[in-house]
């Protein structure tokens, strides 16, 4: 017999939804991929590394970079904490730069040395150029292309345009490397003999100005 169809004001039943048990794993949330600050070092870093190290054993030292998207408040606040912060060790704070960030970078010592001032404290600053490294460049390939618009050119003047590269390059000079330099300034509160002594290293202070 065919099953009696249900009346219509009869209750569908419904599936109960079991309490979340203890035992049933929970959802772990998805980890967030670490900061490129943290998983890659600064690559501007590198040509002040040996400065730095000379000077950590009698310094406190904080190296601080200036790019086109630092922020010149914040800098200056950060120099200046740093340089009034409580040390076992004189605090000296390191600002460098690439070429094209240089007035940037005099833009916060400037404010850096007014606010000084206005404090009541005295300041040293150290300047002293730098080598840049040059940047990794993938070795460009010009290739010269050929255009052929019949079929009675002569097949041998590829071969030529080749040989006459390769015998422009064994007889030509390598270019000479190019060497470009930036600026850094050291900045502190008290004078940093080290500094001072270095071989081509410019001095002002605020006793002398």
């Amino acid at each position: 017999m065919p099953p009696k169809p249900s009346s219509p004001g009869s209750p569908v039943p419904q599936k109960r939804k079991e309490p979340p048990s203890a035992d049933q794993p929970s959802k772990r949330p998805r980890s967030q991929p670490p900061s490129s600050t943290t998983t890659s070092k600064s690559t501007l870093i590198p040509p002040h590394e040996a400065i730095i190290a000379e000077l950590q054993p009698k310094y406190h030292v904080l190296a601080a970079s200036v790019i086109s998207s630092t922020q010149i408040r914040k800098r200056v606040s950060q120099t200046l904490a740093h340089l009034n912060s409580a040390s076992d060790q004189p605090n000296v704070v390191l600002l460098h730069s690439r070429t094209g960030e240089v007035c940037k970078m005099i833009t916060i010592v400037e404010q850096c040395k007014r606010l000084l001032k206005e404090e009541g404290k005295t300041w040293f600053q150290y300047n002293e150029m730098f080598e840049v490294p040059e940047r990794e460049r993938k070795d460009v390939v010009e290739e010269t292309v050929l255009e052929k618009d019949g079929e009675d050119e002569d097949p041998d003047g590829d071969d030529f345009e080749v040989m006459a590269s390769r015998f422009e390059e064994a007889v030509m000079p390598e270019p000479s490397r190019r060497v470009v330099k930036s600026l850094r300034v050291f900045l502190s509160v008290g004078e940093v003999g080290d500094l001072k002594n270095r071989k081509g290293v410019t001095v002002q202070s605020s006793e002398g100005a």
